[in-house]
């Protein structure tokens, strides 16, 4: 279940596309994460947008429509990003993810968010693909023309707009960075934490809105 305003956008990356994306992650600092994870981007009113990235393996059939001869396509790869937009943080959940709370107060504020981990968490497989196709997807990035290693990561980024943060864990669990960098702050989980079973994870993230000097 995903609880954002109707109007989304998705945007379909090929395997070449996703090799550009991944190279200018890189530039940025970012060589160690997977595009796979969720974005989020709270405004001072509250209001904000949501953007979520998929790594699958569609079905060849399915994504190979061009006017080809004399191959057998095998293997396909695709990074798919869906934005939308929220009134409300405290009412987004996208599978069982969810923010739990939300509270304002003068001149920031704090938000809880809820990380389901285990077997039956249902959100970090909507956004990559399970143990047993790592190995497929892997061998579909290796044939793009720049080289794409899997990290078998994700990321939960959530920005505030014109805001200092400092975020953490309520308890630290081992291979689970939380960083913070100009207002934004990201989570970087790798997949065996997330499949392996324990409780959720609370993020907590604590805000000051930056006074405009004169």
């Amino acid at each position: 279940m995903m609880s954002l305003r109707p109007a989304s956008h998705h945007f379909t990356f090929s395997i070449a596309r996703l090799g550009m994306l991944l190279v200018m992650a890189t530039s940025f600092g970012c060589s160690a994460q997977d595009p796979a994870g969720i974005r989020l981007t709270l405004e001072g009113s509250g209001k904000g947008s949501i953007a979520v990235a998929a790594l699958t393996l569609p079905d060849v059939d399915s994504t190979e429509n061009r006017d080809t001869t004399g191959i057998k396509w095998d293997l396909a790869a695709r990074l798919t990003v869906t934005t939308g937009a929220f009134d409300s943080l405290d009412a987004v959940e996208f599978e069982d993810f969810e923010v739990d709370s939300v509270m304002f107060t003068d001149p920031g504020g704090t938000i809880r968010i809820s990380i389901p981990r285990g077997p039956d968490a249902k959100w970090y497989k909507a956004i990559h693909v399970s143990a047993k196709e790592r190995g497929r997807l892997q061998k579909a990035l290796d044939g793009a023309i720049d080289q794409i290693d899997l990290h078998e990561n994700v990321t939960i980024a959530v920005e505030i707009k014109k805001a200092r943060v400092v975020a953490s864990l309520v308890q630290t669990v081992p291979r689970v960075t939380v960083r913070e960098k100009r207002g934004v702050v990201s989570v970087v989980i790798p997949l065996e934490v997330l499949e392996a079973p324990g409780t959720p994870m609370i993020l907590v993230i604590n805000w000051e809105a930056i006074t405009p000097t004169r």
